[in-house]
């Protein structure tokens, strides 16, 4: 399937010079009079005249209205460089509504061209859209093999907050892991055939103990922690069960776990302990 883009304009040669100025597109060939094929995107464009006034559609009464106006379709124009963007689209004719602003994918200003329809300029940053798509994560069951791998993870994913508090020990992580690792209470959290952490997940007494949850610092600050514990969580209320957590005093899985519902109720030396109240099984 193919894709084409049309704009109606109420003057063509005013239009073929304004998205030629304002984004760098190229006139590739007139369709008769009225039309024009514009170049320069990965889909064409098609500028079509048409006087203010007209009837848009007949299944419409609208008539066509060349001042700024709101419509569900509107074109997004991705630049290397938004606010570079913007002044060349400005002093080609475009008004700018709203100046670029930082979000978590990249930045995004709206402005609209001579003729009313909206436009967006966007500069994708870091992983752009994919940093908002939660990730195809699979959770595979562990064996007594996977101990080794996964004591390694556990050190790589806890190593900089230890080594901040003086208390980086691969000896201490190993006992840690091996007193609480019950393979058939652990699973591990896969990308694309790739092993990225684990978690353990136990009965404790009246509810759940959540013994582990690690990812490897590569895989950390991009949304994956906080999708496997909203896994973990589901899990728990579909039981009616309360989880109980520990996190290392000073670490940034104490934010973590507070901003997931987590209430403090026991801290010592090293370690603060939280609580997840149950909530009710939904009906």
């Amino acid at each position: 399937m193919r894709i084409l883009v049309n704009i109606d304009v109420p003057d063509l040669e005013h239009a073929i010079d304004f998205y030629r100025r304002a984004f760098g597109l190229r006139l590739r060939r007139r369709l008769g009079p009225k039309a024009a094929e514009m170049r320069g995107a990965q889909a064409p464009i098609y500028l079509l005249e048409k006087a203010a006034g007209t009837p848009a559609a007949g299944a419409t009464r609208q008539p066509r209205d060349y001042a700024r106006h709101w419509t569900p379709v509107h074109l997004d124009v991705v630049v290397e460089d938004a606010d570079r963007a913007v002044e060349q689209a400005v002093a080609a004719g475009a008004r700018l509504e709203d100046p670029a602003v930082s979000h978590e994918w990249g930045r995004i200003a709206h402005l609209s061209d001579p003729y009313g329809h909206g436009i967006c300029i966007l500069q994708f940053l870091g992983r752009g859209y994919d940093a908002l798509a939660a990730p195809d994560v699979r959770y595979e069951p562990v064996g007594e093999a996977d101990f080794e791998a996964l004591l390694a993870l556990r050190i790589e994913a806890m190593r900089e907050s230890l080594e901040r508090l003086g208390r980086f020990d691969p000896e201490r992580a190993r006992s840690r892991l091996r007193g609480t690792f019950r393979p058939e209470c652990t699973w591990s959290i896969e990308l694309d055939g790739q092993r990225l952490g684990f978690y353990a997940l136990r009965p404790d007494g009246d509810g759940l103990r959540l013994d582990h949850l690690y990812l490897r610092p590569g895989a950390q600050g991009e949304g994956l922690g906080g999708q496997v514990l909203r896994r973990i969580l589901d899990e728990a209320d579909r039981l009616g069960l309360p989880v109980r957590v520990g996190a290392l005093r000073g670490s940034d899985s104490n934010r973590f776990y507070r901003r997931h519902g987590f209430v403090q109720t026991a801290e010592s030396e090293w370690d603060i302990d939280y609580l997840r109240p149950a909530r009710a099984p939904a009906r």
